[in-house]
């Protein structure tokens, strides 16, 4: 076998005469360090395309004092939002030529301490965590050793950290005002345990819709349980189905607010199992906007957070980072409800 040959990588004035721009332009593309605009960054990106181009990133770093590697930690690699918002994040870093360590933590603040400390082994500079809670500590004393940390889907007072959130109180309002509209008396809510801000929102605007809307809240309408943390189609599913065992109908929520598609989708197969129709019976909200929420009978009522919008912003607060910016702006995403047959 060949041992393959320095003297034949592309260099980066290859790309730039086949692009046909300075080598300052492609350096400024890569690296995101001026403007330029959309029809020359097209062209620059392309010819890294065709060449096969590989920027020499410990070069680059050793020039620069930067890593160009991000450190992205999601709590759960089988969820399909947090699948869809890491493949347009790791896009965005792909154009500006850094690399993205993934790591899952399961909801584990233990497994979320070690996968911190070895993305810090890796040189990482700066980490993005997707929720998580109790950790804080953790946070601070990465912020001490020079590591910056962005949180997604979860807002903090932690200063010096900043965050990009969905607006989950305000599209409560908008559910309990769609189901007060349709006539349902009893509004549920179904989610795993609420230590996660963004669920607490959902909760504390769940309540407060309530009461705007003429609903007393009723404590046995909340159902709440650690393992639907993981695994949600199918503990959603079992836990409506222990609930429908141990239940009237009468004494059931005629409504639910789930916290995810996925655990809607679950209870919705509950429902139909034990008899029950859909909207009849039983209506069903759920959270997301997954793709499958559109194919399931019948079709999901659900909130569509954007989350290649997620994924795009919390790359731009990356590169304000990276480009020395002090003072990061937080950032609070809308979301829309979507209607359609489960309610």
């Amino acid at each position: 076998m060949k041992k393959a040959n320095k003297e034949n990588r592309v260099t980066i004035t290859q790309v730039a005469k086949h692009a046909g721009v300075t080598i300052g332009t492609v350096s400024h593309v890569i690296n995101g360090t001026a403007p330029i605009t959309k029809e020359t960054a097209d062209r620059v990106h392309q010819a890294i395309r065709e060449l096969n181009y590989v920027p020499n990133v410990m070069a680059k770093s050793l020039r620069s004092k930067k890593s160009y590697m991000v450190g992205l930690l999601i709590p759960n690699l089988n969820n399909s939002f947090h699948s869809k918002v890491a493949s347009t994040f790791v896009d965005k870093a792909y154009e500006n030529g850094y690399s993205v360590l993934i790591l899952g933590y399961e909801y584990s603040l233990e497994r979320e301490r070690r996968e911190l400390n070895r993305l810090e082994s890796n040189n990482i500079d700066i980490i993005v965590i997707f929720n998580g809670c109790g950790d804080e500590k953790e946070i601070k004393s990465y912020l001490k050793k020079g590591i910056s940390v962005i949180l997604a889907d979860r807002s903090t007072e932690l200063i010096d950290v900043p965050y990009i959130q969905y607006d989950n109180k305000k599209v409560m309002y908008d559910i309990v005002k769609m189901l007060r509209r349709k006539g349902y008396k009893r509004i549920g809510f179904f989610s795993e345990p609420l230590e996660l801000t963004n669920l607490k929102d959902r909760y504390d605007g769940y309540r407060q819709a309530l009461r705007e809307f003429g609903y007393n809240f009723r404590e046995e309408y909340v159902f709440i349980r650690e393992n639907l943390q993981l695994d949600n189609l199918e503990n959603g599913y079992c836990y409506m189905k222990e609930i429908l065992q141990t239940h009237k109908k009468e004494e059931l929520p005629d409504a639910w607010i789930a916290s995810s598609d996925l655990l809607a989708i679950g209870i919705m197969r509950a429902f139909t199992e034990c008899g029950y129709k859909i909207p009849d019976d039983f209506g069903v909200v759920g959270f997301d906007n997954t793709e499958i929420s559109g194919y399931v009978n019948p079709r999901m009522t659900t909130v569509n957070q954007d989350q290649r919008l997620l994924g795009e912003s919390l790359w731009n607060m990356v590169q304000q980072i990276s480009n020395g910016k002090k003072e990061i702006e937080n950032v609070i995403l809308s979301q829309q409800l979507v209607e359609r047959e489960s309610c």
